[in-house]
């Protein structure tokens, strides 16, 4: 990776900056506040979906006042494209939520198609409550109504990488979130 100005080379595409780390803080902010206010004391048990959530992850649950249990499933409907395949992969999912408040944490909803597929499995297993937070979400980009409790901020269909979201595996650990500045050759 390398950066010009405000454009920066990610893998073979530029990018340009679109959300910086200080709006990113904000936004996490406001997330867990909401989180804390609907969950006073009570403890909940975020489910992290590796890898693009887990900085997000990381900075909301610093965050929250209550006791949090925290698990991790990997779910992938990507691989290394830039587009939804359609399909959902989960590895790891774990299936103690029997009476507990499951907060799902999502780095972006794309097609909504990981959350709905998580929604239906982890409801038929009984949890006391199930809600999920994302930073981003994509909703012209839905192939069906996706329901999100805690939401940082809606965006276009634009492909964006940084803070936990990646292209082909790269830009992950960028502070704040770029969007691309080109169109992929045909």
């Amino acid at each position: 990776m390398s950066a010009e100005a405000s454009r920066l080379l990610v893998n073979d595409r530029v990018f340009r900056p679109f959300i910086n780390a200080s709006e990113i803080s904000g936004m996490v902010g406001e997330i867990a506040a909401k989180i804390n206010a609907d969950f006073a004391a009570d403890e909940i048990t975020a489910l992290v979906i590796l890898k693009g959530s887990v900085i997000f992850a990381a900075d909301l649950v610093r965050r929250l006042h209550m006791p949090v249990r925290m698990e991790f499933t990997r779910a992938s409907s990507y691989g290394t494209s830039m587009t939804s395949s359609g399909s959902i992969m989960l590895e790891g999912l774990f299936t103690d939520v029997v009476d507990r408040n499951v907060l799902i944490i999502e780095d972006i909803v794309d097609s909504g198609t990981t959350i709905t597929e998580l929604r239906k499995h982890l409801s038929a297993l009984q949890p006391r409550s199930l809600t999920v937070a994302a930073l981003l979400s994509k909703p012209a980009m839905h192939q069906e109504p996706v329901a999100i409790d805690y939401l940082g901020r809606s965006i276009g269909p634009e492909f964006v990488v940084g803070y936990g979201l990646d292209y082909a595996e790269y830009g992950r650990h960028l502070d704040g979130i770029w969007v691309l500045d080109e169109q992929p050759s045909a």
